[in-house]
């Protein structure tokens, strides 16, 4: 794993855990699926009322998902991107981001996921990540490789930027960051590669872990969007680090991850531009 390694953990609670969340988010997803038909963006008349609806949305999905976590396992840590921290009493911590890519959810779009991740002592040992408008289900358990719908999966082995497709996002809060954007943005499309924006990194990810791209960066994400697809890339044999080459921890929110081909030359194309910007 791209933080620190982890030699011993319970193996079997966290497998426990794992089979839970894959036993109960098929019902979850069709409820988030059922609540998307029933959202009417064209009744909204201003940024103000749609950012209401995207609260309400994922406030309805965060709330299934805490009480569906929290009846099997009350001692666990809870830290949901709504409700906050939500105290345990033991090692450990679920990060969950019941709907990554909201806005893309209340406009209809299926490019929206669920991702919960699960620490132990404070470090990602699994993941789940539900993609419902797709079909799709990633998991990975710390050792034991990552998987799409039960079936193994692996990063890309494209070793060239220009021959790769790349995924970026753009921060809520921008306006602080935005000449380093522009600069990476200019950058990665002067390298000749595709360039791609979902709207989701915790899809994003998932999509570099199973060679549907093959590279994605982002600042400022927070760790329930990082948590779960982080050990989900990492088992699929993806890199992960900051902007800068340095370690990658889900606390710190700045991620380049790929398929390890990419990596340095990516590293070196944000060195470049932000240089040349005087961004360094």
């Amino acid at each position: 794993m791209s933080e620190t390694a982890v030699l011993h953990f319970p193996q079997d609670e966290v497998e426990e855990r794992v089979r839970y969340v894959l036993s109960v988010i098929p019902a979850l997803g069709r409820s988030v699926l059922s609540y998307q038909q029933s959202l009417s963006l064209q009744e909204s008349e201003s940024a103000e009322t749609d950012y209401r609806l995207m609260k309400t949305a994922e406030g309805h999905a965060e709330t299934a998902l805490i009480e569906a976590l929290r009846s099997r396992f009350a001692k666990d840590w809870l830290d949901a991107d709504e409700a906050g921290e939500l105290p345990g009493d033991n090692d450990f911590r679920w990060f969950i981001d019941a709907l990554d890519g909201t806005r893309n959810y209340v406009h209809g779009s299926p490019l929206f996921a669920t991702a919960i991740g699960l620490c132990f002592r404070g470090t990602p040992v699994a993941g789940v990540v539900q993609a419902p408008a797709l079909g799709d289900v990633y998991h990975a358990i710390y050792g034991n490789g990552a998987v799409r719908n039960g079936k193994p999966i692996r990063v890309s082995s494209v070793d060239s930027v220009a021959r790769s497709i790349i995924a970026t996002g753009l921060p809520y809060h921008r306006e602080k960051i935005i000449n380093e954007l522009i600069a990476d943005i200019s950058a990665f499309i002067s390298s000749g590669t595709g360039l791609r924006r979902s709207g989701s990194a915790a899809l994003d990810l998932c999509w570099v872990a199973d060679a549907r791209y093959d590279a994605f960066w982002e600042a400022g994400l927070p760790p329930h969007d990082l948590c779960a697809s982080s050990v989900i890339l990492s088992e699929a044999r993806g890199r992960l680090s900051g902007l800068q080459g340095q370690p990658f921890h889900i606390a710190v929110g700045d991620v380049i991850a790929s398929n390890d081909h990419l990596h340095n030359e990516l590293l070196q194309i944000l060195r470049d531009s932000r240089k040349v910007e005087g961004l360094n």
